[in-house]
């Protein structure tokens, strides 16, 4: 059975925070490797940046939406809860699909590349963008 956690309004406006601090992370490491191409260390915290970013977004759309978030070692109960939010919530699910499948990859092993990392970040920006359509701050 799915794990799904009840949310406050506090904790929602906390993942929020969390998820823009995250981004800012992932936007200043890709001005680093900026024409670059190879693998490296700033990209890697990109993309891990990146990554973190999305997970606490759509923590924060679940919970203002739905109340709650999913607390699963699982991450795919995660994309399936943001997929029921609404408006949008099926595209969003599938930006954060994309950041979980690489995961343990980027956040745990080596480095990546900054096409990579670009791709991901701006799969974490749409995610938090997205928290302004359902009047998400912090």
């Amino acid at each position: 059975m799915a794990r799904v956690v009840k949310m406050t309004r506090s904790e929602i406006q906390q993942r929020a925070g969390t998820a823009r601090e995250h981004l800012q992370v992932a936007l200043e490491r890709l001005e680093y490797v900026d024409g670059k191409a190879g693998p490296s260390a700033e990209a890697q915290v990109a993309a891990s940046n990146a990554i973190s970013a999305g997970i606490a977004a759509a923590d924060a759309m679940c919970g203002a939406v739905l109340g709650e978030r999913a607390n699963d070692q699982d991450h795919r109960v995660a994309v399936d809860l943001l997929a029921t939010v609404r408006p949008g919530g099926p595209v969003l699910a599938g930006k954060l699909r994309r950041l979980l499948k690489d995961k343990s990859l980027l956040q745990y092993g080596g480095y990546c590349t900054p096409s990579v990392a670009r791709t991901m970040t701006r799969d974490a920006q749409t995610l938090v963008e997205g928290m302004r359509v359902f009047g998400v701050t912090g």
